[in-house]
């Protein structure tokens, strides 16, 4: 193997990483891109298809962690559902428009929705900010979990 696949996958691995904090970056699928290409270029002999196929699954599951945690965070003060919808629409229009938007799009569209659905100006600024807080709290699972992907692959490459 050459000495450029190990570099490009600690790359992908500090990349991603930081993407999991920077919201509308492919945090988590950098870093099982770095194990993808690692396995590939071994001809998967020290991580077999099957541990890339489960790392894979959790890969797809945290991916999905900044909406849900937006989506719960936003239910639990009350939300329903246009502004479950809103939030997830302002949330997926707001990665569109770049790292920060994805925070503002759900604020935006939690709000909206939670004013439609007749909730008090109070009561859908709530919505909106624990949408948002279900976003930051999506990131932290992303990084935990890149971390444990990370922990993974080096336990089953050195050990």
């Amino acid at each position: 193997m050459s000495i450029f696949i190990p570099i490009i996958t600690i790359l992908l691995f500090g990349i991603g990483c930081l993407g999991t904090l920077v919201p509308g970056l492919p945090g988590i699928g950098l870093v099982y891109g770095g194990i993808l290409l690692y396995a590939f270029a071994d001809g998967f002999t020290s991580i077999s298809v099957s541990t890339v196929v489960y790392l894979g699954i959790v890969t797809i599951i945290a991916a999905m962690a900044q909406y849900v945690g937006s989506l719960w965070a936003a239910k639990s003060a009350g939300g329903r559902q246009k502004a479950l919808i809103g939030t997830l629409l302002g949330a997926f229009i707001g990665t569109i428009s770049g790292p920060i938007g994805i925070f503002v799009g759900a604020f935006m569209g939690a709000l909206i929705g939670a004013t439609i659905e007749g909730k008090n100006p109070e009561k859908a600024f709530r919505v909106a900010m624990l949408s948002v807080l279900g976003i930051v709290g999506g990131s932290l699972i992303q990084l935990v979990l890149s971390i444990a992907l990370i922990s993974a692959f080096v336990l089953a490459v050195f050990l």
